[in-house]
C-alpha cells in the first residue's frame, strides 16, 4: 500500500525532473513530507525558483531509506514483531506455521518481551532451522467449534452435550 513509509518508487521516471507537488502526487504522500525529504538529504537541482528534483535522484534517495531500515536476521534469530529488531526465540517454542515445497514460516516467543516472533525461509534450509531453533513441531489445527471428539476431555461444550460422562 502506498504512502509516506513504503511509496511505490516503480512510479518515478529516472528521465524526468519532478516538481514538490508533483512528487507528492506521484508517490501519494503529503507535500510537507517531500519538503522533510529535501532537508534530510533528498538532492535538489540548485538554482531554481519551484524547487525541481530528478527522478533518478528521488528513485536513489528512496532505495536508499529502504535499505537503511531493512534488518538482517542472524543465522539463529527471528524477527519479533513487538521489539521490531531481530531477537533470540525462547527455546522450545519455536513451531511450523506454513509449510509448502519451497518454502517455511516459523513463529516463536520472543526472550525479551515474550511477543511474537516469525521468520520465513527456504524450505531445503529446514535441517538448518532445526539445529538452530530446536525441533520443529508443525502447528496443529485448532479443534474449537468442530466435531471432533477431544481426547482429553477438558472441553466444556461436551460436557454439556453429555458426549463426556465423568466417574462417580
Amino acid at each position: 500500500m502506498p504512502g509516506a513509509k513504503n511509496p511505490d518508487r516503480r512510479r518515478i521516471r529516472i528521465r524526468r525532473t519532478y516538481s514538490v507537488p508533483e512528487v507528492a502526487a506521484l508517490l501519494e504522500v503529503h507535500v510537507h513530507t517531500v519538503r522533510r525529504w529535501l532537508k534530510n538529504g533528498l538532492g535538489a537541482i540548485d538554482g531554481q525558483s519551484p524547487t525541481l528534483v530528478h527522478g533518478a535522484e528521488l528513485r536513489r534517495y528512496l532505495d536508499a531509506r529502504v535499505k537503511d531500515s531493512k534488518q538482517k536476521c542472524g543465522p539463529d534469530e527471528m524477527y519479533c514483531l513487538s521489539c521490531r529488531a531481530p531477537r533470540l526465540p525462547i527455546l522450545g517454542s519455536v513451531h511450523i506455521a506454513d509449510l509448502n515445497d519451497k518454502t517455511v514460516r516459523l513463529i516463536g516467543t520472543c526472550c525479551s518481551c515474550g511477543g511474537k516472533i516469525c521468520r520465513a525461509g527456504s524450505a531445503s534450509r529446514l535441517p538448518d532451522y532445526t539445529t538452530s531453533f530446536g525441533p520443529l513441531q508443525r502447528r496443529t489445527p485448532s479443534l474449537k467449534g468442530s466435531s471432533i471428539s477431544l481426547l482429553d476431555g477438558d472441553s466444556k461444550e461436551q460436557e454439556e452435550n453429555g458426549q463426556i460422562q465423568r466417574g462417580k
